[in-house]
């Protein structure tokens, strides 16, 4: 049996309780420090960190692999999502992806020298520009989505049924609870709709 058919296996396997979590008995007895700290939310939290490294590594990986960026391939699925014509204001990039204006532009000049977005006098703003998906950049992120996924993605795409109805109960719940905890300017960018 192969490590990926083991991990399959554990897709299919009874859930684990937080203290079966690598990590956790060290964890734990880090909190001797701190006894005010609960255990539990001091694991979950560092789950959630360790799942956003995950992603975030994955993402990377991807996108090299495509001579990009993170925020480049960001800006491109972000167009995608935003459906035909596949454009959007700097400001609905901003929301979609989590990045600064500032942080917008090398990345949009970048993607517009390779030919996957154009740029147009915004119409409804002289001050701004509309950022358009070309159809060599719908291509590349249409390939990038269906024939590159990071394994992660599959994981997930391949809970068993009950584990997916868990996962679709507690995260939006979980997400919910952790905005409304968070100053809204540590919201700025994140798109929660």
């Amino acid at each position: 049996m192969t490590k990926r058919d083991m991990r399959q296996d554990d897709l299919h396997s009874p859930p684990r309780t937080v203290e079966d979590v690598p990590g956790h008995d060290a964890l734990v007895g880090g909190l001797e420090v701190w006894p005010q700290l609960d255990p539990f939310a001091a694991t979950v939290r560092w789950q959630l960190l360790q799942l956003g490294q995950l992603v975030q590594r994955s993402v990377d990986r991807v996108a090299a692999a495509n001579g990009l960026s993170h925020a480049e391939v960001a800006i491109l699925g972000a167009l995608k999502r935003f459906g035909p014509p596949f454009e959007a204001s700097p400001s609905q990039l901003q929301s979609a992806h989590w990045v600064t204006l500032p942080g917008l532009a090398k990345p949009i000049a970048r993607l517009e020298a390779l030919g996957y977005v154009t740029r147009r006098p915004n119409p409804e703003d002289r001050r701004s520009v509309i950022v358009k998906l070309t159809l060599e950049g719908n291509r590349r992120m249409t390939d990038i989505i269906e024939n590159q996924a990071p394994p992660e993605y599959w994981a997930i795409a391949n809970l068993d049924p009950e584990r997916r109805v868990r996962v679709e109960a507690v995260l939006p719940d979980l997400l919910d609870l952790l905005l409304a905890s968070v100053p809204a300017d540590d919201q700025a960018g994140l798109d929660t709709t």
